[in-house]
């Protein structure tokens, strides 16, 4: 991706180089050259420049050709391994959308089975009446990251994003506010960001640089290392076929100590630590405790950029969907799940080994009773939820693995303001994170008492102001903010406030005070009082974010990311030890933000390419 907005394009492909597009000293360009060749394993640096000035062009270790990179069908050499045979997905959210169309290209009979009356889960824009019309919410995710791998899932099946969907870039990607009311911003621009944080902390500039280097190849590695390759057994954490390059190219302490730590051996001003960690946030966890290897989001925001799809999240929606619908596959909606059937196999235990069940899938009983039949089951809910829900015929494995992931680790909750205001606020651009000025006691524990945003605390939270991108969000003057405010999961708030000896408040007075909070945030910074421009407001709360969308203890990142729920610990677990390792079915698989490789669209998307692999595997052996 081109550095400067200016050389790339606002609307142009994101690429896998980094760019400084301003004239900068050739001492400065030379060192810098230096250590991120040395950072990033001497992937290729480029000064260039005809006309005299330095330009510094950084070429990833992925586009150097260092990592390994797949392109085109999910298994070319097994293309039509799926004719004549039938594949049901239950839940048509992102993960299932993307698989729906990968097994249809495969000559599959392919149904999406989705008990809402739309697809797409919580990828979407929503519009609200009574008051708020005009006003679009991108509801669920509001950020697109990674790109590429948006266009890999059309590619796959012989497809152009660019034909469905149409993205830009967000430019500046953020901006933080802190505690003190200063505000920074994240920029792509190299130089300007070393002379924005040179005037925070001397020398910032450069150990900036450095610190993206490392964090641009812990990205590369990583993917390429745990991502990319599906996690099968323990042992895959000292396979040096996986993790030597990535040992090689940074400080393997540095990836497994906390964030925070690893910032400070960085920067001594709190605002830059905090800048390059807050956004630990999006995987349930905190720079407290989140391993170092979490670099990688801060690295993915300012060198593939952060993107905005035209029209809102609702475009990526209907464009997966629309990849489904013309590869084949049909989607039902209204059309809810009861449980997925299964049948016991002769002699498959024996044979199979390890933690399987004996069993083989044959299909599912919908709620209505209607039963459809099926050689795959793909479940894109929720994965807590469906051993909890879904998988009765299994009988004791699935209850004892039921049992062991409701008392997992699980990211936070949000209450959602979803706010239609009569002005524009022209201090916020797209993106914007608020930090409080106790960082550190900001994130433990999780809100979970109305006493929790008692003034003067401040609490970090996200907010989403689309109209400085898309004019067409709001009417004209107006604007469409969007405000996550992370609390306590519903089991987590309960266990806090037995632990403290208080009752569990409603979520009415949690609401309440939280917006209290929101509120005199903004006033405090200078943004005016919110409440006399909101015309109409919409709240999404925990217990909400539940029942709409089957997510465990309303934990709207699913499971959390500590490193004992990653790669091979994350479900379904496979370890090698049987004793760990999750049930295996035949024919049973799983996509979704609780599954490997975890939260978030680019995620999802390239779990969905590991696990259509699997089943292209099993299917052909089958």
């Amino acid at each position: 991706m081109w550095m400067d907005g200016r050389e790339g394009g606002r609307h142009g492909r994101a690429s896998d180089g980094l760019t400084i597009a301003r004239t900068v000293p050739k001492v400065f360009v030379d060192r810098v050259a230096v250590m991120v060749s040395m950072a990033t394993m001497s992937a290729p640096v480029r000064v260039q420049g005809k006309d005299g000035k330095r330009r510094l062009t950084i070429t990833s270790a992925r586009a150097s050709g260092l990592v390994a990179r797949t392109s085109g069908r999910a298994n070319v050499a097994c293309r039509g391994v799926g004719d004549g045979k039938t594949a049901i997905v239950v839940g048509g959210g992102v993960g299932g959308l993307g698989m729906a169309s990968r097994l249809a290209n495969e000559g599959f009979d392919v149904t999406v089975l989705e008990k809402r009356e739309d697809v797409g889960g919580r990828c979407r824009s929503e519009e609200f009446a009574g008051g708020g019309e005009g006003y679009r919410f991108d509801t669920g995710p509001s950020l697109l990251l990674l790109p590429d791998r948006y266009r890999e899932q059309f590619e796959s099946v012989g497809e152009k994003m660019e034909d469905y969907l149409d993205i830009e870039r967000v430019d500046p990607a953020y901006r933080a506010h802190f505690g003190d009311h200063s505000t920074l911003d994240l920029l792509y621009d190299i130089e300007a960001m070393r002379k924005q944080l040179d005037d925070v902390e001397f020398g910032a500039g450069g150990k900036y640089i450095d610190w993206l280097g490392r964090a641009r190849a812990s990205l590369d590695y990583g993917v390429a290392a745990f991502i990319e390759r599906d996690a099968n057994s323990i042992l895959d954490f000292v396979d040096l076929s996986r993790v030597g390059p990535l040992a090689l190219a940074v400080n393997p302490v540095d990836l497994l100590l906390p964030q925070f730590n690893q910032m400070a051996k960085y920067f001594k001003d709190e605002r830059l630590r905090a800048l390059f960690s807050y956004q630990e946030l999006y995987v349930g966890l905190s720079p407290y405790n989140a391993p170092g290897v979490f670099s990688l989001l801060a690295a993915t925001e300012l060198t593939d950029g952060v993107w905005y799809p035209k029209g809102g999240f609702t475009k990526v929606r209907e464009s997966l969907n629309a990849l489904a619908d013309k590869k084949g596959a049909k989607v039902k909606l209204g059309s809810e799940v009861s449980e997925i059937l299964t049948e016991e196999v002769s002699g498959l235990a024996e044979s199979k080994g390890g933690s399987h069940t004996g069993r083989k899938v044959i299909g599912v009983r919908l709620a209505s009773g209607e039963v459809m039949n099926a050689d795959v089951v793909v479940a894109n809910p929720d994965l807590p939820c469906v051993w909890d829900q879904m998988l009765d015929s299994v009988g004791e494995p699935a209850k004892k693995e039921s049992e062991k992931w409701d008392d997992a680790e699980y990211s936070c909750s949000v209450i959602e303001f979803n706010w239609c205001l009569n002005k524009k606020l022209p201090d916020l651009l797209h993106h914007n994170v608020f930090l409080s000025s106790d960082y550190k006691g900001s994130w433990d524990p999780r809100p979970s008492t109305v006493d929790d945003f008692a003034a003067p605390r401040q609490h970090n939270f996200y907010c989403h102001n689309p109209v400085y991108t898309d004019e067409t969000c709001a009417p004209e003057g107006g604007s469409s903010i969007m405000i996550l405010l992370p609390v306590a999961n519903i089991r987590e708030q309960e266990k806090n406030c037995k632990k403290r000896g208080v009752p569990v408040p409603t979520e009415e007075e949690m609401v309440a005070a939280g917006r209290e909070a929101i509120l005199r945030r903004f006033k405090e910074a200078g943004h005016g009082d919110l409440s006399e421009m909101i015309v109409h407001e919409s709240v999404t709360t925990p217990t909400e974010w539940r029942e709409k969308f089957n997510i465990k203890h309303g934990a709207v990142f699913g499971l959390s990311h500590g490193l004992l729920q990653l790669a091979a610990f994350r479900p379904p677990v496979r370890t090698g030890i049987k004793q760990l390792d999750s049930p295996v079915v035949d024919g049973l698989h799983f996509v979704g933000a609780s599954t490997r490789p975890g939260n978030g669209v680019p995620l999802v998307l390239m779990g969905v390419k590991v696990v259509a692999e699997a089943i292209m595997k099993e299917q052909s052996m089958a």
